[in-house]
């Protein structure tokens, strides 16, 4: 996949994306899930490293496995695995197939939130 491809994709890894899925006439259905995020925020806000959010969207965020093993140094694990727990089964739920979020500048349809948070689930609980 070329760069340009991943104009969109969310880096997760040196060579792990999650890959854009277009939304083309649905923008107008998206939801808002700051709120359907809860208890993540203090996690989301410690990945924000790379720039500012308001400037570079979700690439302000360092997603990557390394990424989130630093941000939860002086977070309690169980907590957030709880909380993206949660995060997922509102998500899942929820009557859209469309998020936006203020807060990470980003739309995204809702199989990308829901395997970003799997991704987040799955560093909170490995080694």
């Amino acid at each position: 996949m070329s760069e340009r491809d991943r104009q969109y994709a969310i880096q997760i890894g040196d060579d792990a994306w999650i890959d854009f899925i277009d939304l083309d006439g649905r923008y107008d259905q998206a939801i808002d899930i700051d709120a359907l995020l809860g208890e993540l925020w203090p996690l989301i806000c410690r990945l924000e490293t790379h720039c500012a959010a308001g400037c570079c969207g979700m690439d302000a965020f360092d997603f990557t496995q390394a990424g989130i093993a630093a941000a939860l140094l002086e977070l309690d694990r169980a907590q957030l695995h709880a909380a993206c727990a949660q995060a997922r089964s509102a998500v899942a739920a929820a009557a859209s197939d469309v998020f936006m979020s203020n807060t990470m500048n980003h739309m995204a349809d809702k199989r990308v939130f829901l395997q970003l948070l799997a991704h987040i689930d799955r560093c909170i609980v490995g080694p």
